[in-house]
């Protein structure tokens, strides 16, 4: 087991449960620049994975690696330790969102109070960021949500052309897009899209189509609610397809006024529910996604706009971290 020794806290301990590294995306990775951040300013950075994590009686535990450097990536031996030795917890495995990541956010239910969660896990388990959109309604194009081939039938006979999404992925991944047409070939399409990898019938996401995607896909960073930075994501010639992951281009953007009206509303929401770090999908003007559970694009953002967005999300962290320990006497709490 860790012991308070071997850790050897900066003024704060953070532990991020992450996918295995050799399968990180380097080019769009946004939890190591927040751990480089953390480590330059002298606070302590641990790395776990979901497989190595336990709940032993009521106590989360599991196997960590103190992280000397993100960049490149260098990482302690493991050693078995308890999850609320942290300040903080931040879970940034990308989705899917199956029955194991479930678990892990029930498993880690069982955080200290006192233990700050970037996002808190019963936001994760309770919204889907593909769904969470639709808690407002007038600000998202028309959407149907089901594993009926005949409901999305007839939503693409009435809109003619349809974006269907897996609910639980991300990246681009299992985006298809169909036009409805008079033959009725469209319908093999949404029966085909309805069968998840494992040859099971699941929901899709089915969307009225936006033209304005050719313009772009505009991500926009929240912490605690407000716009820390932005970036469009310009589909390559030909494809629907605005994630950086599928190659689209990235370009510097600027918020509308609906969008920063769309923002200003669903803020106090976010707040309420402890989604301190969210991205802010728009099409012309639409909401279409709340991405929440391992937000990235910060070094697009970054890389766009000059600024360093990582460094912001880090002060914002810090910030809470303080509040916690000055409100529940945890000072001394990892020392």
């Amino acid at each position: 087991m860790i012991s308070n020794q071997t850790i050897q806290p900066g003024p704060a301990n953070f532990l991020f449960i992450m996918d295995p590294a050799e399968t990180l995306n380097l080019e769009t990775e946004t939890s190591l620049l927040l751990m480089q951040e953390l480590i330059g300013r002298g606070h302590g950075v641990y790395w776990s994975q979901q497989e190595d994590l336990a709940l032993v009686h009521d106590q989360p535990m599991g196997m960590v690696s103190r992280v000397s450097s993100a960049d490149p990536l260098v990482l302690a031996g493991p050693a078995w330790s308890s999850l609320n030795r942290f300040d903080a917890v931040l879970v940034r495995k990308d989705p899917p969102f199956d029955t194991d990541y479930l678990q892990l956010t029930l498993i880690l239910d069982y955080l200290d109070p006192g233990v700050a969660q970037f996002n808190e896990m019963k936001a994760l388990r309770d919204f889907n960021e593909k769904m969470l959109p639709l808690r407002w309604p007038e600000f998202t194009p028309p959407t149907l949500i089901s594993m009926n081939a005949d409901q999305i039938e007839r939503f693409a006979v009435e809109h003619r052309s349809l974006v269907l999404k897996p609910l639980n992925d991300c990246s681009g991944r299992g985006i298809l897009k169909v036009d409805w047409d008079e033959q009725g070939d469209f319908r093999k399409q949404v029966s085909d899209a309805l069968v998840g990898v494992d040859g099971k019938p699941r929901f899709l996401l089915a969307q009225k189509f936006l033209p304005a995607v050719s313009q772009g896909d505009k991500r926009v960073y929240l912490v605690n609610g407000k716009p820390l930075g932005m970036v469009n994501r310009i589909p390559q010639p030909g494809s629907y397809l605005a994630n950086i992951h599928q190659g689209a281009e990235s370009v510097p953007a600027q918020l509308s006024a609906r969008e920063n009206y769309i923002i200003r509303t669903i803020a106090p929401f976010l707040r309420e529910h402890g989604i301190m770090l969210a991205g802010a999908d728009f099409i012309g003007d639409y909401l279409t996604e709340l991405n929440i559970t391992s937000p990235s694009a910060v070094r697009q953002i970054n890389q766009v706009s000059g600024e360093a967005v990582h460094v912001g999300i880090v002060d914002a962290m810090l910030e809470k971290i303080a509040h916690e320990r000055c409100c529940d006497g945890r000072w001394d709490r990892a020392a």
